[in-house]
């Protein structure tokens, strides 16, 4: 069985949100940088 990386990335995201912690760090891929330019505008921010 393999691995939903895009629900990982979400999941994590979705983590630090809900506790209010620091930035969170996730891999450099196309599909992490196109989540991040669709979150962004909705008041998310990214560092990378």
């Amino acid at each position: 069985m393999g691995r939903d990386t895009i629900a990982d990335i979400i999941t994590s995201i979705r983590n630090v949100d809900m506790n209010r912690k620091g930035p969170v760090r996730i891999a450099s891929t196309k599909i992490t940088k196109n989540i991040i330019k669709f979150f962004f505008p909705q008041g998310f921010n990214s560092t990378t």
